[in-house]
């Protein structure tokens, strides 16, 4: 359950401490690891791993990924900002890549969870150099939710184009992210904007998987018709997704207090919210494959395909936990990068959670990680957003 709205009035904390636990974790600043000594973060990993801090001047920086022609050019997303930052070879460039304030006509107003979220590149990116995203904005009383399109020409955004737009949203629970499927078809994540009753119905759009082509249009061999982009429904707010090496689309669900949710999204797929929170027996409704009784605030993930790391790492997926609400304070569960060991397919998925990297807990101070990624290097990137932070974390035996 993602409340980032209550979480936003104590960011300016982070500008004047850093937390630390008992027993940190020696971490070196990459900008200057000879002349400054190695400052201490309050993140744990196992041994022979070293978390470095890659960047510390983004805004609530969300979704993070390295462009696919070359290895050394990562984009992040700020949240509140609308913009698209680019880190070629560690270094953030002067101008952003993409402002969405000079795209939306009245800027880019914002509040709470709202903002710039979902960031994927396009299968022939090389080619194309096509970058899409998800965003919700708010224009008066309207809210805005949509997928864009841009064409990265030389490390500057061009040809924003709209290609779906008027999704449902609200303060949270709005359209989140998307990834393209092997079949080269755009999946887009969109909650339930608060209107949890339209979840099940597959004329609305929300509490949704959709199913689109590149250039926003229904593919023909939607489940639900080929005028309907709705390829699975029943998601209270489905943050982020990936697809295994067998096709299986894995799909997390923040639920309400506890019940986050952990599934294999299928074509058609009626997943039970909100009428079947946890696991269930109802047939009318496919079962999740994992549920956190209570609130962890699933987030982004990533599965990881380099070879630094030791070889029981290699192929798998790597989980965020983002971790606790204010007002319900700290939560064991959460706050924290986890592996998980898949077995099996399709409903027949086994899944087990390993803590990997814990971001360690003081006094409800605001650290959470968000999204993360891989780069060329093999090392793992993680969105901090509250702290503005993108920590990488290497196996340095």
């Amino acid at each position: 359950m993602l409340n980032l709205l209550r979480l936003l009035p104590v960011i300016g904390l982070l500008l004047l401490t850093i937390s630390c636990s008992n027993d940190p974790v020696n971490v070196m600043d990459i900008e200057d690891p000879d002349d400054e000594p190695a400052e201490v973060l309050d993140i744990s990993v196992p041994e022979g791993f070293v978390v470095e801090v890659f960047s510390d001047n983004v805004e609530l920086p969300t979704s993070v990924e390295f462009s696919p022609d070359g290895p050394n050019r990562l984009f992040v997303n700020e949240l509140q900002s609308g913009k698209i930052w680019i880190y070629d070879n560690g270094e953030r460039l002067d101008e952003p890549f993409a402002d969405l304030a000079l795209n939306i006509e009245g800027g880019f107003p914002v509040s709470g969870e709202n903002g710039l979220l979902g960031l994927e590149f396009d299968p022939d990116y090389q080619n194309n150099g096509f970058v899409y995203v998800t965003y919700a904005a708010r224009n008066g009383s309207d809210e805005i939710a949509s997928v864009a399109r841009f064409t990265d020409v030389n490390n500057r955004a061009e040809d924003f184009t709209v290609l779906l737009t008027g999704l449902p949203s609200d303060k949270g629970h709005q359209i989140e992210n998307l990834r393209f499927g092997p079949d080269g078809m755009l999946y887009v994540s969109v909650g339930d904007a608060y209107e949890q009753n339209k979840a099940q119905d597959v004329n609305e759009f929300h509490g949704k998987i959709l199913r689109m082509t590149p250039e926003g249009e229904i593919p023909a061999d939607n489940p639900f018709g080929p005028d309907n982009y709705v390829y699975a429904l029943g998601f209270r707010n489905a943050y982020d997704k990936q697809f295994r090496e067998n096709g299986d689309l894995l799909v997390s669900d923040n639920g309400p207090t506890g019940m986050d949710k952990f599934m294999v999204v299928e074509a058609g797929g009626k997943y039970g919210g909100p009428n079947e929170l946890g696991f269930h027996s109802n047939p009318e409704y496919v079962n999740p494959i994992h549920v956190w009784t209570e609130t962890v605030a699933p987030t982004g993930m990533h599965i990881y395909r380099g070879d630094q790391f030791p070889e029981e790492y290699q192929g798998k997926l790597f989980k965020v936990l983002f971790g606790f609400t204010y007002s319900e304070g700290p939560n064991s569960n959460g706050k924290r990068l986890q592996w998980v060991n898949i077995e099996g397919e399709g409903q027949e998925t086994d899944v087990t959670f390993n803590d990997f990297a814990v971001w360690q807990f003081n006094d409800g101070f605001p650290n959470n990680p968000v999204d993360v990624t891989e780069g060329s290097d093999g090392s793992l990137y993680v969105t901090d957003i509250f702290q503005g932070k993108i920590f990488r974390i290497s196996y340095q035996p």
